[in-house]
């Protein structure tokens, strides 16, 4: 009978609970696996599209910089000489514009980051003016024409051809023949010159040209993450033209820069294999696998000559044993949990046939644990029918007082929660109320001191002004505190962004020179918006009081205002040790505070929240990259009331 009762448990025990749980963790694997490789290709997508975006904005600036370059007044001034043959009389003139041009260019090589080659070229294509990375070439190659050139003569007559044929008021894409010194093969320079047709009237009389070595473009992608240890390339995909089909561009793998000058063309074909190129010429994105080099490429493709059929493709290779080794662990243990199991059950059927009595001292125990308050322990019976039904019950009673003392502590805590915050609120509002009352006596009193100053006495009025200021700084903090508490709605109108700003840094400007840090700010343009004004300079005040707070002495607290999207937006950064984890999470939360006691309430950053979402806007606060903490507001220009509760409503 013991030997019949200990298979049966064997048995139960590890087909009914063993067998299935073996086979639902590796399904569960399985498909584990499937959903954390699509939201690996997702991940690496986006970060291949903001690398793709970043190189594109960064060439598209370029290229509005070589078009207001067309419309400078030194490149002006040369357009008729390039329009007619140079007389003996406009040769002296000719040059004076030459040497203004190649100052203008050499200037702006020292403003703009990397280096560049600007040329002029004249209707032929020959060079009249270069400055490359801030150096002026001398014109010493005298001509037939009358004006001498900077370079070599230029006798590629299909070079003329495309020169011709260029679309007038647009930015061109080609290889100058002027390069070929610079590059053994013209097929291996990385990125295309830039050209832009010279016009006098409707006749194209000359070309400026831009060269890009690429050490921006090097930068970008070096600051780009490598996602799951994986190395970075980009490749150029020109089927019409083989010299450049293929072209490697950067590769991590191979130590390839854009920068580089190279000798030889590095193809995808030869470096990697050509099946690869032709998977990435076949679609704009996804992933291939090499099962000969056991990895993955995931590429996205994007078009960095507008008007070009010319796409350049950003790869990412990873090693599949970078995302396959951590399922691979998980379901070795599977297996070795099964083997472990089967020995168990096998030790536990033995042990439950010979100890019969076993569940019903191991529900004796647990009844009075469970009445001295100790954590309950499950009691699972494989047995007799009546004990079983007795741990069922027992379980039932146990694990229904648990959740009813759960949710009896979790009531409890929220109406602590709330009537700490109600606490806090009313105290608030008591706390606003009592001192608006000596603040409006200072600001009585004070202008009843100024009209009985004497005029001859500009200091005391100035000190007067002062105090005023900072009195009616003071209301509007309590004003802000009690707007907390009472869910104040703003108070909408229009102002000039300007003097705001101007206004509310005059406010903290004290306690900056006091603590040795400089405030500067830089607005671009003159606008206009419509917001509650007193509300708004309270809260850009409290964001400039931390940040001043955060900054040691010497350092600069800096405010930046621009437009985006029709929306205003407005960076105040320090130069602080910036922010923790921890301290992200609860920033924003009402009277938390890092500031030591009776320096701060807690509440500043709340009412900042608070103000600009009832203005249809958003507050952030990071880490700036290259130290101390940005904070950005974003604010609509023509704002209006809302009938929406706010963040605050939620807090008071």
């Amino acid at each position: 009978m013991a030997l019949s009762l200990r298979t049966n448990l064997f048995v139960w025990i590890f087909v009914a609970t063993v067998v299935p749980l073996t086979a639902l963790a590796l399904g569960a694997t399985y498909y584990s696996e499937q959903r954390y490789k699509a939201d690996v290709a997702r991940e690496i997508n986006a970060s291949l599209t903001n690398l793709s975006v970043e190189i594109d904005r960064y060439l598209r600036l370029e290229r509005e910089i070589l078009r207001g370059l067309t419309n400078v007044r030194a490149v002006r001034d040369l357009l008729p000489t390039l329009a007619r043959p140079a007389s003996d009389e406009a040769l002296g003139s000719y040059r004076d514009a030459n040497a203004r041009l190649g100052q203008v260019l050499a200037e702006l090589q020292e403003i703009l980051p990397g280096r560049y080659t600007w040329r002029l070229l004249d209707a032929n294509g020959n060079t009249l003016v270069k400055v490359s990375n801030g150096q002026i070439s001398k014109p010493t190659y005298e001509t037939l024409g009358g004006l001498p050139y900077a370079e070599q003569e230029i006798l590629d007559a299909q070079f003329r051809r495309e020169l011709a044929e260029l679309p007038p008021a647009e930015v061109s894409f080609t290889m100058l023949p002027q390069r070929q010194t610079q590059f053994a093969n013209l097929g291996s320079q990385a990125v295309l010159d830039f050209l832009y047709p010279l016009q006098l009237g409707r006749a194209t009389v000359g070309t400026l040209t831009m060269s890009l070595l690429g050490e921006q473009i090097d930068s970008i992608v070096n600051h780009a993450p490598r996602l799951y240890k994986g190395a970075l390339f980009i490749v150029e995909v020109n089927p019409d033209n083989p010299m450049r089909h293929g072209l490697v561009i950067y590769d991590d793998a191979h130590e390839l820069h854009v920068a580089q000058v190279r000798g030889d063309t590095q193809r995808l074909s030869e470096l990697y294999d050509a099946e690869l190129l032709s998977s990435l010429n076949a679609r704009p994105y996804g992933i291939v696998n090499r099962a000969n080099a056991d990895s993955s490429v995931y590429f996205l493709e994007f078009f960095p000559y507008p008007n070009l059929l010319v796409s350049w493709v950003v790869g990412l290779q990873i090693d599949n044993r970078t995302i396959d080794e951590l399922f691979v662990n998980i379901r070795l243990g599977i297996w070795i949990f099964a083997a472990t199991a089967l020995v168990i059950s096998l030790a536990l059927a033995t042990l439950g046939a010979r100890k019969i009595a076993k569940p019903v001292r191991l529900l004796a125990s647990n009844l009075k644990a469970f009445a001295d308050g100790e954590q309950r322990l499950n009691v699972d019976t494989q047995g007799v029918a009546e004990i079983d039904e007795l741990a069922t019950s027992f379980n039932y009673m146990a694990g229904h007082i648990e959740r009813a003392r759960a949710e009896r502590d979790k009531a409890e805590h929220m109406m602590l929660q709330s009537a700490k915050l109600a606490s806090i609120g009313q105290m608030a509002a008591g706390i606003g109320h009592e001192l608006n009352n000596p603040l409006n006596n200072i600001l009585s009193l004070s202008k009843l001191l100024a009209r009985n100053l004497p005029p001859d006495e500009p200091r005391l009025h100035q000190d007067l002004a002062s105090l005023r200021e900072e009195a009616l700084r003071a209301s509007g903090i309590v004003s802000g505190i009690l707007n907390f508490a009472r869910q104040v709605p703003p108070h909408f109108a229009q102002f000039e962004v300007k003097s705001w700003l101007e206004s509310t840094l005059a406010l903290v400007r004290q306690q900056a020179r006091s603590k040795g840090v400089r405030l500067d700010y830089d607005i671009d343009g003159d606008y206009q918006m419509k917001g509650d004004r007193g509300q708004l300079q309270q809260a850009l005040v409290n964001l400039l009081l931390n940040a001043i707070y955060a900054t040691p002495s010497g350092q600069e607290v800096r405010v930046d205002v621009g437009l985006r999207d029709d929306r205003l937006v407005l960076h105040v950064r320090d130069h602080g040790s910036g922010l923790s984890s921890e301290l992200r999470d609860r920033i924003f939360d009402p009277f938390f505070t890092t500031k030591p006691v009776g320096e701060g309430s807690g509440l500043g950053l709340s009412i900042c929240l608070g103000i600009v979402e009832d203005h249809a806007g958003t507050l952030t606060i990071d880490n700036h990259p290259d130290g101390g903490a940005v904070a950005s507001m974003t604010l609509p220009l023509q704002n209006r009331p809302s009938g929406s509760s706010s963040s605050r409503d939620t807090q008071a």
